[in-house]
């Protein structure tokens, strides 16, 4: 676990670099139930005042998310190549490519068997994330800059 205490520290928006806080939800709970999340983690996941780190350095990016209680869930990813990683549980496999101002990640949940699509676009207002799971299910997550 890592405390966080509410700091925030925002960064440049052409490289995605820098910490960002919750400002919006939509749809997030039901697309975490349509990837086959538990009823206890849909709880606490979408949870307000959690932060979001990303960290880049070239090709290589790091996403941490901190929840208001200080827990911390770390997602690593390498533009091109392919990852397995499992940061709630059951094993992830997925590869991520940049296009412009956006970051696209198709992953597989290999125990589920399902498949998801997640799109970071950053712009002036700061950092959106779109969700497209399994049925059509989608929810979009909208974070600004800590200030």
């Amino acid at each position: 676990m890592i405390a966080m205490e509410g700091i925030c520290m925002s960064g440049a928006f052409t490289d995605f670099t820098g910490t960002y806080e919750v400002a919006g939800s939509e749809g997030y709970e039901e697309y975490l139930k349509s990837v086959g999340f538990a009823p206890d983690a849909r709880k606490a996941i979408p949870s307000p005042g959690q932060n979001l780190t990303i960290t880049q350095e070239g090709d290589h990016y790091t996403l941490k998310t901190t929840d208001p209680t200080g827990t911390a869930v770390v997602s690593q990813f390498t533009l091109g190549q392919e990852y397995i990683e499992s940061p709630y549980g059951d094993p992830i496999k997925g590869i991520a490519r940049r296009d412009g101002n956006r970051i696209i990640q198709q992953s597989r949940n290999t125990t589920a068997g399902v498949d998801a699509t997640t799109i970071l676009s950053i712009d002036d207002e700061g950092l959106e994330i779109r969700f497209q799971g399994p049925n059509n299910t989608t929810a979009k997550r909208r974070y600004k800059p800590c200030t």
